[in-house]
């Protein structure tokens, strides 16, 4: 019986240290297991806070079940307040930052029932920009929640729309360029059918811009082109669009109209606003601009065909002498065909040697003598021919050749008075005419020092004729530099004098010595008795001011003695002679041809 017992005993106690073992072995695989599951979700926290993104998991039930620290950051949400204990207040507190919290919480709750990834992107109330990707979340196919990811584009949305900026729009102004002006003239033209209206393209270019950056520096011409853009932004309707396309070129789509001419009424209303000087770092500026204009679809159906007739008809308003505007027409284009071959066989002549320059008499009424000549530039193109002074001068001070042609004719005009010295010819002094160019150029005192020293010329047989309008329009800069030039003995005069709006008081102030009275009063003086009175005013003002008086286009006897009998000083005009190539004036001077 004990040996049974003590079998039995035995037994149990194996059966239990075996238990005991397998107990103990199940307990570390639990531990273990345990260890593995803490370091797992360790690793997972980890990996979470590690992310540069902010991670949300919402379960199945619409509730937020597990966050990282970066998405705390990202929604500016104090901690304690972010916490799984209290699902409806971490659910406000997530809604809170949003812009649009309506739209974001039905996109939460209807994706939170779909097997679909999605993206987009979020605006928070302080204006950042998030990115959001949404992954449902399953274990064993089965859908337990959905995975949030959130990254801060901010910067990249700001980069991408400051790149737009600078792709669409000027720097210098902040209107649409060029680019954005094609797409919306595009858009323009292509809704314009539905309405049954047109559309008008205007191109703007300023007039002799060139001659503010040259005179007062790119920097105020900079000022001046921003003010421009404001009072053209000012003229035109909200829904129209201004855009600079270019230096001083302007571009305008007038959307929607209902017929052609209220692009006229518009431009005009450009012109007028342009027209009021320009108040701009304690200078007053003006300006003008040459416009014009293109109807869709009446001159086109195509963004480029626009865009060409509108160029087309604003150089016919410069053509015209700027400060109008111009609608195109079909006939412009073989004009435009012809000033393009001017202008480029323009560029070749000086090269070429084609210039040549005649020169007008100016005689003295008292003596009858020769006392003067004028430069008048002429061209013989080998494919024009005489082409006029009306055609190519204009077109060279558009396209700034009449700088060096202004150089030319100076140089030429005082060697060719120097060489007549030479001969023992009576002396008489030359007269050239200055361009607006010319005269708002840096070094104009240089560049004629220059040539009176090459040439050899003195400074008192050389006078330097201006317009009226020109020389009203200088600003102290250049009336500082022809002060300059009148002290070294060089004359000054105002040519076409009466068709501009100098005041007595301005006279008095300018370093003048002769005025010249426009041919349009002296044609009609002995038939017309306002030109008569006219021409008596500005004798007697111009006498007052202790200053010579020149009469153009003299060609009767009867023009001739009414002049003399008001003591005009000298006469100018086919009556004596028309203009004339050097020798022929050469021969009038050996002769000591009269009156």
């Amino acid at each position: 019986m004990s040996d049974i017992s003590e079998d039995s005993v035995a037994g149990t106690s194996i059966r239990l240290l075996a238990d005991k073992e397998a107990l103990e072995k199940e307990i570390a695989e639990r531990k273990r297991i345990e260890a593995e599951l803490k370091r797992s979700l360790s690793l997972l926290n980890a990996t979470l806070e590690a992310t540069a993104d902010g991670i949300l998991v919402v379960n199945q039930q619409g509730k937020i079940a597990l966050f990282n620290s970066k998405f705390i950051e990202m929604w500016e949400i104090p901690h304690p307040v972010f916490t799984l204990g209290d699902p409806e207040k971490a659910m406000a507190a997530l809604l809170k930052p949003i812009k649009d919290v309506e739209s974001f919480s039905a996109r939460l709750n209807a994706l939170n029932q779909s097997d679909s990834e999605n993206q987009g992107t979020l605006e928070l109330i302080d204006g950042r920009i998030l990115a959001w990707y949404a992954k449902p979340q399953q274990i064993g196919g089965e859908r337990i929640g959905r995975v949030w990811c959130f990254h801060d584009i901010t910067e990249r949305k700001q980069a991408e729309e400051r790149l737009n900026h600078l792709t669409n729009f000027d720097l210098l102004t902040n209107l649409p360029n060029r680019l954005l002006f094609r797409d919306r003239l595009g858009l323009a033209i292509s809704r314009a059918p539905w309405h049954k209206r047109s559309v008008g393209v205007l191109l703007l270019d300023l007039d002799r811009f060139k001659v503010v950056n040259e005179t007062l520096g790119q920097a105020m011409g900079d000022f001046l082109l921003k003010a421009v853009s404001e009072r053209l932004s000012a003229t035109v309707r909200e829904g129209d669009t201004v855009a600079r396309l270019g230096d001083d070129m302007f571009g305008l789509i007038l959307d929607d109209l209902a017929q052609p001419a209220d692009s006229f009424r518009v431009s005009q209303k450009i012109l007028d606003s342009l027209g009021k000087p320009f108040q701009l770092k304690g200078q007053e500026i003006f300006v003008s601009a040459s416009i014009g204009i293109a109807i869709f679809p009446n001159d086109g159906d195509e963004i480029d065909l626009l865009m060409k007739h509108a160029d087309t008809a604003m150089y016919r308003a410069k053509e015209q002498g700027g400060n109008n505007y111009q609608l195109y027409a079909p006939a412009m284009n073989q004009h435009a065909t012809k000033r393009l071959a001017l202008e480029n066989n323009l560029r070749r002549a000086l090269e070429r040697g084609e210039f040549l320059l005649y020169y007008q008499p100016k005689v003295d009424l008292t003596t009858g003598q020769i006392v003067g000549m004028e430069a008048l530039i002429r061209w013989k193109s080998p494919e024009a021919g005489m082409v006029s002074p009306a055609d190519f001068i204009p077109l060279a001070e558009e396209t700034g050749l009449i700088v060096p042609m202004g150089e030319w004719i100076l140089r030429t005009a005082c060697a060719q008075n120097k060489a007549w010295q030479k001969q023992g010819l009576p002396p008489v002094r030359m007269g050239v005419n200055l361009s607006a160019r010319q005269l708002q150029r840096q070094n104009l005192i240089g560049t004629i020092a220059h040539v009176l020293n090459e040439t050899g010329l003195d400074p008192n047989y050389l006078e330097l004729e201006l317009t009226e309008s020109l020389i009203m329009k200088s600003n102290e800069s250049t009336m500082t530099e022809l002060r300059e030039l009148h002290l070294g003995g060089i004359e000054i005069s105002i040519d076409d004098f009466g068709t501009g709006y100098s005041s007595l008081s301005y006279l008095k102030r300018l370093p003048i010595d002769t005025l010249k009275i426009d041919k349009s009063f002296v044609q009609e003086v002995t038939t017309d008795l306002d030109d008569a009175a006219i021409v008596a005013a500005i004798i007697t003002m111009a006498h007052t001011l202790k200053l010579k008086v020149v009469a153009e286009a003299v060609e009767t006897v009867e023009q001739l003695e009414f002049l003399r009998g008001l003591k005009c000083d000298q006469m100018q005009g086919y009556l004596f002679s028309k203009p004339l190539p050097a020798e022929e004036i050469t021969r009038l001077l050996a002769e000591g041809k009269h009156l």
